[in-house]
């Protein structure tokens, strides 16, 4: 079945083999059962994977830029222990969830992860959101704070400082002239290195970057909704109470000017700098980071 209007996601059959393969290495880190679950909608095939409890209390995860939900497979143990946990492929972006429209803008989002939590019969959820995701999450609980309990925002994506030069121009760099060197040196960029030192972990490294780079190489790009910086009247409105969290070696932007200001403007809100870690913190400092995010879940409002 053909949902989409628009042309396939992929430029090619080869480049979507190439792709999915390397999707499947990615899930071949991931430690417990899930269930597959793909909702057509109005928006387009929305996929992503449940794990957990069925009776336990949902909790969403958002990934990152054109990471897909196969990032999760350091974290998912641990919080899908007390936890219904859903990890979404977020539409438009790299990975099995089929766009049926453009997305040009915050706003355009909105109404597709309502389609979504309707069709999960989901009501109120709490978000885990890495980079765009964590971007992603505080758009949509500023825009639908009677759906969301609480926000955990991890590295997020220019939502209170913008991205640093270098940060705009090795991205446009791997959009344009996309190949496996420049992803790798993108990611070594972005990663606190000493973790590589330890072979498990610079296996992750491998898998995730080929996939990125597939990503950006076949994947068609029809339109994504950038992330920017919220205003502070729209901070100072936000209701969810709030975990954020920041490497202190992040370098997509300042991590002190950014936290400073999250803790300015956001009333509800817990704040932490993880250490020895940069923009690859939930997966190579998982345990801490983990740790943080229930304590907060399990606290009161």
């Amino acid at each position: 079945m053909t949902l989409s209007n628009l042309p396939a996601p992929f430029k090619s059959a080869k480049g979507e083999a190439e792709y999915l393969a390397a999707y499947e290495a990615m899930m071949r880190f991931w430690p417990v059962p899930y269930e597959v679950i793909d909702l057509p909608g109005y928006y387009g095939c929305t996929h992503l994977v449940a794990c957990g409890p069925k009776d336990a209390l949902p909790l969403v995860l958002l990934h990152g830029g054109r990471a897909s939900l196969t990032m999760w497979a350091a974290n998912i143990a641990d919080l899908s222990r007390e936890y219904r946990v859903y990890a979404i492929d977020i539409m438009g972006q790299p990975g099995k969830s089929i766009p049926d429209r453009t997305f040009e803008c915050r706003d355009d989002l909105v109404p597709w992860f309502t389609g979504v939590l309707e069709a999960l019969e989901i009501s109120k959820t709490s978000l885990v959101g890495q980079s765009y995701g964590g971007w992603f999450a505080l758009n949509y609980a500023l825009h639908q704070p009677e759906r969301v309990d609480k926000i955990v925002l991890l590295s997020p994506a220019a939502s209170f400082l913008p991205l640093n030069w270098q940060h705009m121009l090795r991205g446009s760099l791997m959009f344009f002239f996309p190949s496996r060197w420049a992803m790798r040196n993108f990611k070594l960029w972005e990663t606190y290195q000493p973790h590589l030192r330890r072979p498990e972990q610079l296996a992750f490294f491998d898998a995730k970057t080929e996939q990125l780079y597939l990503g950006f190489k076949h994947f068609r790009c029809q339109g994504e909704a950038n992330p920017d910086t919220f205003s502070d009247d729209a901070l100072k409105r936000l209701q969810a109470p709030t975990l954020l969290m920041i490497g202190q070696q992040e370098v997509i932007y300042d991590p002190v000017a950014s936290m400073d200001r999250a803790r300015r403007l956001i009333p509800h809100l817990e704040a932490h700098l993880i250490p020895e870690a940069s923009h690859d913190m939930t997966y190579f400092q998982a345990t801490v980071v983990d740790q943080h995010i229930l304590k907060f879940l399990r606290g009161g409002p």
